[in-house]
């Protein structure tokens, strides 16, 4: 899954925050990041956050060189 996605972000001291995002014609809110880190290949660095919205755990990617955002996986919190 790479699905394009609308977030809503905040760029403060080289340091990239995801506040909201729109999914399914919904505007979820960020209510944790619980992990994020980089990776680098063809299109150059991504930065990748894993977060949780509701009861779901969502992993986000950034794609720096094209300033792009997508959904690469959704998974629930409730085991």
């Amino acid at each position: 899954m790479k699905e394009p996605l609308y977030v809503i972000t905040l760029f403060s001291d080289g340091k990239i925050k995801p506040i909201y995002f729109i999914w399914n014609n919904r505007r979820l809110k960020i209510e944790n990041i619980t992990y994020n880190w980089r990776t680098v290949d063809e299109n150059g660095i991504n930065q990748h956050f894993s977060v949780i919205s509701g009861s779901f755990y969502y992993h986000l990617l950034f794609v720096t060189s094209m300033s792009r955002w997508y959904l690469t996986e959704v998974e629930s919190t409730l085991a």
